[in-house]
């Protein structure tokens, strides 16, 4: 069946052929031929722009002592103090330095990944 038209023949939604479709309430009403019926929209709760928080566990089970964010940042700051340290005694021979440079390092580098590891 070819819907679109000839040379010669215009095409308005006026000389169309109206169908006839059952709206549910008993009396059909016409429709041109190119109607597509329109999906109902549905309404849906609002969704936050966080992801939902786990539960805690119920009877008191174990719970995480530090969260994801807060390990990693602490892990990376002992990978930043520890190479610190090791580079610092390797060039110093001394153990003092190298601790004190680690440490300050350690405290540089916590506040570093604190400040762009976002939350």
């Amino acid at each position: 069946m070819n819907t679109s038209p000839t040379t010669g023949q215009g095409h308005s939604q006026n000389t169309a052929h109206p169908t006839t479709v059952g709206t549910g309430a008993g009396t059909p009403q016409a429709h041109p031929a190119d109607y597509a019926p329109q999906a109902i929209p549905h309404s849906q709760p609002p969704q936050s722009p966080h992801p939902p928080q786990p539960q805690p566990p119920i009877g008191g089970g174990p719970t995480a002592l530090l969260g994801l964010r807060s390990a990693i940042i602490l892990m990376l700051g002992v990978l930043v103090g520890t190479g610190a340290g090791i580079l610092t005694y390797i060039a110093q021979h001394n153990a003092a330095t190298a601790i004190l440079a680690g440490g300050a390092s350690f405290a540089g580098a916590v506040l570093f990944f604190h400040t762009i590891i976002a939350t």
